[in-house]
């Protein structure tokens, strides 16, 4: 079995914003095309062409900065955390299927209707709330937007 595995965080997430397709773009144009190499393409080609037998799963995992706003108890913080990192991947989650989707289409293909009736690929949003800060006491406000971020990991396999 052939596998690979590839893991592209994208971060920058001003305060407050959930929306992918906002911070996709304000990305550089080499980002950009980063994100459609290695995410979108390889759902696209495994979709395109089943009888190569190449499977795609993209894992969308959204992250949240920490809340720190006074007066609320710490179960409200986390409420909050892991809402905004729910609609974050989710977002991611919507793009990356409205981009493959364009892409089949421009390909001549009837892409699936929705994710679950794809044949080859998969995606999967996954909410992380904070629990995964690489800033834990962010000083500045670039170091919560490098906490505030989604997390593609894409693997790609033929059995």
């Amino acid at each position: 079995m052939a596998k690979a595995t590839t893991d592209l965080p994208v971060d920058g997430f001003v305060a407050q914003e959930v929306a992918f397709s906002q911070l996709f773009d304000r990305l550089s144009s080499g980002f950009k095309n980063a994100i459609r190499e290695n995410v979108t393409e390889p759902a696209v080609n495994a979709e395109k062409i089943p009888s190569n037998n190449q499977f795609c799963l993209i894992t969308v995992l959204g992250h949240s900065d920490r809340v720190d706003t006074a007066g609320l108890s710490s179960e409200q913080r986390r409420a909050q955390e892991l809402e905004a990192s729910d609609k974050r991947a989710i977002s991611a989650f919507q793009w990356v299927f409205d981009q493959i989707t364009a892409a089949l289409i421009a390909a001549g293909e009837t892409p699936p209707p929705g994710v679950k009736d794809a044949t080859n690929f998969g995606i999967v949003p996954i909410p992380c709330g904070a629990a995964n800060l690489l800033n834990v006491v962010p000083t500045s406000e670039a170091q919560r937007q490098e906490n505030r971020r989604v997390q593609f990991v894409v693997s790609t396999f033929t059995p």
